[in-house]
């Protein structure tokens, strides 16, 4: 099994590396401590960087454990250790925040229309709107660890502390309790569904649940130790999740019952949660500090590379739409690697749990610990990093973890989006015309990008031409031709669609003229 880099990885155990790992680390450490006191810190704010440069920084509290999650075109939303949620835009600038009254360590999740579903320690469940109001606050009576799931038909599903599951519908106004499940241990990690939506999810004593949709266990798969990674649903409906016990697990859900397929021996716990890619791999990190990606075939899972990090890897990786695989550790590093896990280039940011996504744009953002090295205390920030690469590999079965950038958990055909490009206008010459995409809508995965250019008429100039409302200034000349131009969205699973619009101009009129007036016929009512 060879290594993509020059390590001596002996599966399942790592030989050599593993004794070394302890001085490895603290080097590492003090490697990444440096890093985060020099300059390059800070960023690279031109429009000249290349892979792996970091774009710029966010910093509230002390850690940001929460994955982040993609929450509407062109904004980034994150929870973190101060009790609040926040959304920054793709430059880094604070667009609200929300305040809870504990931790937010459990990644959100998005809905169809937008509505942002966070957990948190205080034990609530917070329905907030696009503008980051509260829309309604559901009490689970426990801490909330790991994110919520939204269900095929709309239904969020989440896990808590006192070892229950609930299954919320959002009415607008209020959560309504459709059902409630209690389990055997606590629940930290975060469920996924099936495209029949039946309900996959790890606990704390040891077994992996499946769920009906109406809250009937199914069956339960017992491992040798906690289960806090979140389950990944393949295309022919295999589950594959980690375990504590330092095992990755293939089962298939059939006549009743999660059956093994094969298991597959790390040199530590899983906790990072697997993704699958095009070709089928699955990809998974280890506390032993190596990256997995095993081949399914049928019986055992068969390594098709490793690569090792300085540290434990608990971040769930990215992939690409390059393919390539992105992935942070817990030795402060973030990696970019090809889809053969040969490395590309890395960036030290500081101790990552939490998994990266990647926005359309390629920016790459994940949260980062807290950390002290070289005597100076770093603050856990939220990084956007350049990859060079369009946003997650579409169409792969799960490509990130959570499966989407909206942290779904679901593994549903993608549905395409409807583009509104504001209607047909009549408008005065010489006037700043805005047209407005806003009512543009996606029924799943949201809308990623705008694009607008003109297709007819006199010719004007676009501004805001990727933004949700464009804008120009009409023409003052005398014509029937009418300006059309036309939208098109894209959404997060790479699905297209067009709208047109029509402006027809009115020529600005002109100051009272005597002379004028007189030719018209007004002049014989002059007396």
């Amino acid at each position: 099994m060879p290594s993509s880099r020059n390590f001596k990885t002996t599966s399942p155990l790592l030989g050599d590396i593993q004794k070394e790992r302890p001085m490895i680390h603290m080097l590492a450490r003090i490697i990444a401590g440096v890093a985060l006191t020099t300059a390059g810190f800070l960023g690279t704010p031109d429009a000249a960087a290349v892979e792996g440069d970091i774009l710029w920084q966010f910093q509230r509290g002390i850690r940001i454990e929460a994955s982040p999650v993609i929450c509407g075109t062109g904004i980034v939303c994150i929870g973190s250790d101060d009790d609040r949620v926040y959304a920054v835009d793709a430059d880094g600038v604070e667009i609200w925040q929300f305040a809870t009254q504990g931790d937010i360590v459990a990644s959100p999740a998005v809905g169809a229309d937008g509505t942002l579903y966070a957990g948190s320690t205080d034990g609530s469940l917070y329905a907030l709107d696009r503008d980051g109001r509260l829309k309604w606050r559901y009490e689970t009576g426990s801490a909330i660890f790991a994110g919520p799931a939204i269900a095929p038909d709309g239904v969020v599903i989440l896990g808590t502390d006192d070892a229950a599951i609930h299954a919320v519908e959002d009415n607008g106004t209020e959560a309504v309790l459709r059902w409630r499940l209690r389990i055997q241990g606590p629940v930290r990690s975060s469920p996924a569904v099936n495209a029949a939506g039946t309900l996959y999810v790890g606990s704390d004593d040891d077994h992996l649940y499946a769920v009906t949709a109406d809250g009937t266990v199914k069956w339960r798969f017992p491992t040798g130790g906690d289960v806090r990674s979140s389950p990944a649903v393949g295309p022919d409906d295999t589950v594959y999740v980690g375990s504590d016990d330092g095992h990755l697990y293939a089962l298939t859900d059939a006549e009743g019952e999660g059956r093994l397929k094969w298991r597959f021996e790390t040199g530590g716990p899983v906790q990072s949660s697997p993704v699958i890619d095009n070709d089928g791999r699955v990809v998974v990190g280890s506390d032993d500090g190596v990256l997995y990606a095993l081949r399914d075939e049928e019986t055992r899972g068969v390594p098709e590379w490793t690569f090792q990090t300085f540290g434990p890897v608990r971040s769930t990786p990215v992939v690409g739409a390059d393919e390539g695989i992105y992935v942070g550790s817990l030795d402060g590093i973030l990696y970019g690697l090809g889809a053969d896990g040969i490395e590309r280039w890395s960036v030290r940011l500081g101790e990552m749990r939490a998994s990266p996504v990647i926005a359309a744009n390629g920016a790459l953002y994940v949260g980062t610990q807290a950390s002290f090295s070289t005597g100076v205390f770093q603050n856990g920030r939220l990084f956007a990093v350049e990859t060079g690469t369009e946003g997650i590999l579409h169409g792969a079965p799960w490509p990130m973890f959570r499966h989407d950038v909206r942290h779904t958990g679901r593994n549903t055909p993608n549905q395409p989006p409807l583009a509104d490009a504001g209607g047909d206008r009549n408008v005065d010459g010489d006037g700043q015309v805005t047209l407005d995409g806003s009512q543009s809508t996606d029924p799943d995965y949201g809308i990623a990008a705008f694009s607008w250019r003109q297709t007819g008429g006199e010719p004007v100039t676009l501004t805001g031409e990727t933004d949700v409302r464009m804008r120009f200034v009409a023409p003052d000349i005398d014509t029937t031709t009418p300006l059309t131009f036309e939208l098109t969205v894209t959404d997060n699973g790479g699905l297209t669609d067009t709208d047109t619009a029509s402006v027809s101009v009115r020529k600005e009129a002109d100051d009272f003229c005597f002379i004028r007036s007189a030719a018209a016929g007004f002049l014989p009512y002059i007396h």
